[in-house]
């Protein structure tokens, strides 16, 4: 089966615009619904949608998953489109490589191919929809994950995130006469620990709330610090956690969230067939690290052939300036479809 460039980008556009005037932040995922049912329809796929809020088309039997995510940050922009360059939230992040993987499970199946394609729930939050498939016991030969990796990037490798809440407890007297303040002291140890992004394989501890106090004249009996942790597979998840402990030692240290970095095998069949697909269309593919987290660090439990290809400016990833052309999208069709075909004919 051969769909033209020019139809291509027409059912992107078409289904790009009507899938970004949908507001889907975390937890309203299901607000996605009739779209889903629609495109199931048009494109022969068989429909199923999960507790978790995540939909799934095409057949349960496949042992090949294109993964992208159907949830956004807050914040809704008006959907728009101008010399073939769509605008809107989640145009990049992550509607526009939706789009694409859609596009091109119908393509695939067309062909005879058993693939099927997942648009997961929560990825901004504590990804709900990845978890749900894990704890499934479905395992995949080969899973794609749509992230934007600027459309001739490759992402090979995520780093980890701890998020960590740190509880003290100080003395509570009235603030003209106090000997002592939480605050203070809660500050300068974390004056101590904060690390800001510097390199890849320097871990990142930032703070991203501090709460404390009770009443404007009397000094805090309790306070609470939750950090943001970035660690790539060469730092031990560990000693940065015994370091937090040692720094508030007298504290609750808790962490209370813990994904663990991912680095995938550069040489697999996988990245190979996704860098031989964009070399056939005169593009110079690239092996990308990212400093931030997806669900690919969850789902690689499931499949060690994984990899983050995607379309679109990962830059603009959650601003108000979110756009993706249709080109990109098309370029992104046009390389899961032919690395899928390489990848299914090799093992045939």
């Amino acid at each position: 089966m051969q769909l033209g460039k020019d139809y291509l980008k027409q059912k992107a556009k078409e289904y790009l615009l009507e899938l970004l005037s949908i507001y889907t932040p975390s937890g309203k995922e299901d607000n996605a619904l009739s779209f889903f049912e629609k495109a199931s329809q048009e494109l022969n796929l068989n429909l199923k949608f999960t507790p978790s809020k995540s939909y799934y088309l095409g057949s349960e039997s496949s042992k090949i998953l294109l993964v992208s995510h159907i949830d956004t940050v807050p914040g809704f922009i008006e959907p728009k489109e101008e010399n073939q360059v769509i605008y809107g939230r989640g145009a990049v992040d992550d509607k526009g490589p939706l789009v694409a993987m859609l596009l091109a499970t119908y393509i695939l199946n067309e062909k005879g191919y058993n693939v099927s394609f997942t648009a997961l729930s929560d990825e901004e939050n504590k990804s709900k929809g990845a978890r749900e498939l894990v704890n499934s016991g479905k395992k995949y030969d080969y899973i794609i994950v749509g992230e934007p990796s600027n459309t001739t990037g490759i992402v090979v490798e995520y780093r980890g995130v701890l998020h960590v809440d740190i509880k003290c407890k100080g003395v509570s007297e009235h603030s003209s006469s106090a000997s002592s303040n939480l605050i203070v002291d809660m500050a300068n140890r974390l004056l101590q620990v904060t690390k800001f992004p510097k390199s890849y394989d320097t871990p990142s501890i930032i703070p991203t709330i501090f709460t404390a106090g009770e009443y404007i004249n009397k000094s805090p009996s309790s306070g609470l610090i939750h950090f943001d942790i970035r660690y790539s597979v060469k730092s031990s998840k560990q000693e940065i956690i015994l370091n937090l402990k040692d720094v508030y030692k007298d504290c609750e240290v808790a962490v209370v969230e813990d994904v663990p970095p991912v680095k995938v095998d550069i040489n697999s069949d996988l990245v190979k067939m996704i860098m031989r697909g964009l070399i056939k269309q005169g593009l110079k593919p690239s092996l990308v690290r990212k400093y931030g987290t997806s669900d690919m660090n969850i789902l690689y439990t499931i499949s060690n052939q994984i990899v983050d290809y995607g379309p679109g400016d990962s830059r603009l990833e959650h601003t108000d300036q979110e756009r993706i052309s249709l080109e990109e999208i098309f370029i992104s069709i046009n390389t899961y479809v032919s690395a899928i075909e390489e990848l299914c004919s090799k093992k045939d």
